[in-house]
């Protein structure tokens, strides 16, 4: 289907969505690094029904289709991406104890509404997403982590939706030792769109975790560019080097190198921020630099966390 005819079928199941339907909607507005084209069809979902309004569409159009959280770890091409994105904010935030040491996530859940949750009410075992941008789908899509632990740790099943499946229902997954590895999951596929995630948690003094997040919280800010858009790591940690990302970065003398208005941060050499007005051109330019010069200088093999969309 065109671009016209798939504008023209969004159009017409407007009246009875309950989100938002955008056409030619600029993505640099919905990711954290302010940079981008835009997307044929923005749909973003606020019911459930919403979501099966769309599942119906993909199928009626045959549409590519790219699923959004909250940006945190994307960075969009400068074209654009020609189909449907589909923006995961408004569905699935609950946040719920569904038995004791056993709580129920939505998808869209902030990891910093988590927290406070877990500070107010003395939730522990959970610090270690602390200063992981993004939402609860994201943190499952990529395993998010720290230096202190990853969301795999904390996992018990994810519930998802196969947009491309010709039934709508929710599957389950049940986590198990292989369903995780570093900065990746092994059991979703691009077209799976997570809805829910269960996480094992403890308890403990509320004011103790407040005060063990809120100094994560102070180092993040301490050591991290944080006053500039960036997608956080661009780089995973080559373990097989012994080296981090950032110092395989600074042996290549790149802290602080600029393609047009992105840069290796001064900070934190493993961010490339966007000094304002930056192009995906730029931050990809940037990241290309480092791996070719990683492999032949360093004889080390960078691999990107950030994800793209073209």
């Amino acid at each position: 289907m065109n671009t016209k005819d798939l504008k023209s079928f969004f159009e017409s199941i407007r009246p009875d969505f309950s989100g938002q339907i955008e056409f030619d909607a600029p993505l640099a507005k919905a990711t954290y690094y302010q940079i981008g084209g835009s997307a044929d069809v923005l749909v973003t979902p606020k019911t459930q029904e919403d979501l099966q309004k769309i599942h119906q569409a993909l199928h009626v159009t045959g549409s590519r289709f790219f699923i959004l959280g909250w940006g945190s770890n994307l960075l969009v091409s400068d074209d654009g991406f020609r189909g449907v994105v589909i923006r995961m904010k408004h569905l699935f935030q609950e946040i719920e104890i569904k038995e004791e040491g056993l709580l129920r996530l939505g998808a869209s859940v902030g990891g910093s509404s988590l927290l406070r949750r877990a500070q107010r009410e003395g939730w522990s075992g959970l610090s270690a997403l602390t200063g992981i941008p993004g939402s609860v789908g994201g943190m499952v899509t990529m395993n998010a982590g720290t230096h202190l632990g990853e969301f795999k740790d904390v996992a018990v099943s994810v519930d998802y939706i196969d947009l491309r499946s010709n039934h709508f229902e929710i599957e389950r997954h049940r986590v198990g030792g292989n369903s995780f590895s570093y900065r990746k999951n092994h059991f979703l596929t691009e077209d799976q769109l997570v809805t829910h995630a269960e996480v094992r948690f403890g308890r403990d003094d509320p004011k103790k975790i407040e005060a063990e997040i809120n100094h994560l919280y102070t180092r993040r800010k301490e050591t991290q560019p944080v006053d500039f858009p960036s997608c956080g790591s661009v780089f995973m940690n080559p373990k097989s080097s012994g080296l981090h990302a950032w110092q395989v970065i600074d042996r290549l003398k790149l802290r602080g190198h600029r393609i047009g208005n992105a840069q290796f941060a001064e900070k934190h050499s493993n961010f490339i921020i966007n000094l304002g007005g930056a192009r995906a051109v730029d931050v990809k330019g940037l990241i290309d630099l480092a791996k070719s010069r990683a492999l032949n200088e360093l004889n080390v093999e960078l691999h990107e966390e950030v994800r793209y969309i073209t």
